[in-house]
């Protein structure tokens, strides 16, 4: 019988590499959009292994065994009633994050606006990004990848860097899995 964490991590590394095998087919066809979208499910990946990782054992066994099932994550109130773990409760865990680990963070929210742009062919939706957002993602690009990175970037200059941070993704996914 397979162990549950070992199981967990089956599930996480399946799922990466198809996402790897479909962003690489993806970026050589130039589909962008698709690779930002395939990006953005590794990103909300990292934050709830991030999330995982800083609760209790009891906890931790509990979200693991619910994400093999494919149900949603809770924990038990006082009443001892199930409280479900929300998209909100890791984003206010993230907020305690530091160094890499908030830089992604806060590289994932600016790039979530990125999906939601869906005519990126005619207009370049980094320039309709507010200043906060282009922020977050300039100073992620800048401080991990390319130090020389344009103030004044657009969707041109961050295609080139796309294969570079999600490799970067998908190498912090695998060394916290490790700590599982």
């Amino acid at each position: 019988m397979i162990a549950q964490v070992d199981e967990y991590k089956k599930l996480i590394n399946h799922r990466l590499d198809e996402n790897v095998k479909s962003f690489k087919l993806l970026f050589e066809m130039k589909h962008y959009g698709n690779c930002i979208s395939i990006m953005r499910q590794e990103l909300d990946q990292i934050m709830k292994l991030l999330f995982l990782l800083n609760r209790n054992k009891v906890e931790r066994k509990q979200f693991m065994e619910s994400s093999i099932e494919s149900h949603k994550w809770f924990v038990l109130n006082k009443e001892n009633r199930k409280e479900y773990i929300t998209e909100e409760d890791i984003a206010k865990y993230s907020e305690s994050l530091s160094g890499w680990d908030k830089s992604i963070y806060e590289f994932g929210l600016a790039f979530g606006h990125l999906t939601n742009s869906f005519n990126y062919g005619s207009k370049d939706p980094i320039k309709s990004m507010n200043d906060i957002y282009r922020k977050m993602l300039y100073d992620y690009i800048k401080g991990y990848h390319d130090k020389d990175y344009p103030k004044d970037f657009s969707l041109d200059d961050l295609i080139p860097i796309l294969p570079m941070i999600f490799d970067s993704i998908s190498f912090h996914l695998q060394s916290y899995m490790k700590e599982l």
